[in-house]
């Protein structure tokens, strides 16, 4: 015999147990009509209380965390005007707080352009970064180069110097000078 789809009606479950399910689905249900029926607010001590009334005057309107929804509009307005009796008593008026704004996901595109955004952004730096990089090593390696030159010239190493027309000519003290001096100022410049 294939289980039954109703273990409720089951013969099997004892009385009892079947009580406490159908016992257990009432509260269940009734806990949570009751509970969109709570208003739920901070007092001045920052305690969370919860009530199906509203609370006190005294409550800011940014402590109040949940409000009842508002009962469905009845079509027996009629019926409530000719019975004042049957009437709540008026309660003080809580100012509700101001809607928020609605904020809406962005759209695909909104979300393509962002991305594009950030894409370029990240290029755009590591191309500075690479640039800054390339620069630091331009500037070792003339670094470099002076220092080794300057020393050429401090050791009195004899020089010479091609012309534009191709022919050599060796270097007299001031020109040696002259070359010391412009070695000093790219020494100055790259080296720090």
């Amino acid at each position: 015999m294939p289980p039954d789809p109703f273990p409720m009606q089951n013969p099997e479950i004892p009385a009892a147990l079947r009580a406490l399910r159908a016992g257990t689905l009432v509260l269940l249900l009734g806990i949570a009509s009751a509970a969109s029926a709570q208003w739920a607010w901070r007092d001045e001590h920052g305690t969370t209380v919860y009530s199906d009334e509203p609370p006190p005057l005294n409550v800011k309107a940014t402590d109040i965390l949940r409000r009842p929804l508002p009962p469905p509009p009845s079509d027996s307005s009629d019926a409530q005007a000719q019975s004042p009796s049957n009437a709540a008593p008026p309660q003080a008026a809580v100012p509700s707080p101001p809607p928020a704004p609605a904020v809406r996901p962005p759209t695909m595109a909104e979300r393509e352009q962002e991305f594009r955004k950030r894409q370029k952004e990240r290029a755009d730096s590591e191309k500075k970064l690479a640039e800054a990089q390339a620069e630091a090593a331009q500037k070792a390696e003339d670094c470099e180069r002076a220092r080794g030159y300057m020393k050429s010239l401090d050791d009195g190493v004899r020089l010479v110097r091609t012309n534009p027309d191709g022919s050599r000519e060796a270097i007299d003290e001031s020109q040696r000078e002259a070359e010391a001096q412009r070695a000093r100022e790219i020494i100055q410049t790259r080296c720090n």
